[in-house]
């Protein structure tokens, strides 16, 4: 009889560990996806940057993308979706030197379990190219 409570306490112990597991990989995967695609958005910003198209004002609203989707039976379904967005891209540079640099802070938020969001955060400089 001890030996089965025994044995029902290690299997419940080790089933908890394995739910424990599988969220904090689902959850690394969910971010993982989310640099993943503000990286991409950053650097499409940055090009453009470069080539002199200066991004405009952002929209307050951003940009909504599904990080993470289900499909069944060919109909796709969004798990989670983030809302990318930047600020607003401002000159650094001084009027008297060469090249011109730009900021450009973006990021992207998304909900998680809790009542909490995660979020990520880029702030890099981007030179605009000259001929």
């Amino acid at each position: 009889m001890l030996g089965i409570m025994v044995i029902g306490l290690v299997a419940g112990s080790i089933m908890l560990g394995i739910t424990t597991v599988e969220k904090k990989l689902f959850n690394i995967r969910l971010k993982e996806q989310a640099f993943e695609i503000l990286r991409n958005y950053t650097n499409f910003l940055g090009s453009r940057i470069a080539v002199g198209d200066i991004p405009s004002k952002p929209t307050t609203s951003g940009l909504n993308i599904a990080i993470y989707q289900n499909e069944v039976n060919n109909i796709v379904e969004d798990i989670y979706t983030a809302n990318m967005n930047y600020e607003e891209v401002r000159k650094v540079s001084k009027p008297n030197h060469n090249g011109e640099v730009y900021t450009l802070y973006t990021y992207i938020v998304w909900p998680n379990e809790s009542e909490l969001k995660d979020t990520l955060h880029f702030y890099t400089h981007q030179i605009k190219l000259t001929n």
